[in-house]
C-alpha cells in the first residue's frame, strides 16, 4: 500500500482538478465579442458615433459645472440618487437643456438601433440582457439587499469602518 500522505495529496489534487474542470464546463460565458461580430458595419458606425457624441457631451457638461456642483459630486455622504437629484436641481437653464437634448438624442438612437436589428441579433441581445439581470439578482439573494441596495455608491463605504472612499 502507498503512504497515506501520498493518497491524501493525490485526492486533493484530483478534487481541485475536478472542481476546475466542472467550473469550466458548466459556467455560463457571456461572449460580447460574438454579439459585436454580428453587427453590420452601419450598426457599428452608429454605435461608435453615438459613443463619441456622448463623450463630447459629458465633457461639455463637466466643463460647465460650478464649484458647488463639483462639491455635490465629491460628497461621500450622498447616494447616487441624491447626487443626481441635487445636481439636476442646481443645473442652469443651459445645463438642463444640454442634458435633455442628450437624453432625447439617446432615445432616438436607441430606437434607430432597435429598428436596424435582425431577429437573430434581437435574440442574442435579449439573452445577454437576461443573463446580466440574473447575475445582478444573485447579489440580492446573497446579501439580502444587493450591491447598491441601500443606495451606497461603488468605491464608497458611506462612513463605515472609518475607511474613506473616493471617486
Amino acid at each position: 500500500m502507498k503512504n497515506p500522505k501520498v493518497k491524501t495529496v493525490i485526492a486533493i489534487v484530483l478534487f481541485f482538478l475536478v472542481l476546475t474542470l466542472s467550473n469550466n464546463l458548466f459556467a455560463q460565458t457571456i461572449d460580447s465579442s460574438s454579439i459585436m461580430d454580428q453587427l453590420t458595419t452601419q450598426q457599428n458606425e452608429m454605435l461608435q458615433n453615438e459613443q463619441r457624441l456622448m463623450k463630447q457631451n459629458r465633457m461639455q457638461l463637466r466643463a460647465s459645472l460650478t464649484e458647488e456642483q463639483l462639491a455635490i459630486l465629491g460628497d461621500p455622504e450622498l447616494t447616487r440618487e441624491q447626487i443626481r437629484k441635487q445636481l439636476r436641481e442646481s443645473f442652469s437653464v443651459e445645463q438642463g437643456e444640454l442634458v435633455q437634448n442628450q437624453e432625447r438624442r439617446l432615445r432616438q438612437v436607441r430606437e434607430q438601433f432597435r429598428n436596424s436589428l435582425t431577429q437573430e441579433q434581437r435574440k442574442m441581445l435579449r439573452e445577454r440582457v437576461e443573463r446580466t439581470r440574473n447575475s445582478r439578482d444573485q447579489g440580492e439573494i446573497r446579501n439580502g439587499e444587493g450591491f447598491g441596495g441601500d443606495g451606497e455608491r461603488p468605491g464608497r463605504n458611506n462612513g463605515r469602518n472609518g475607511e474613506s472612499g473616493g471617486i
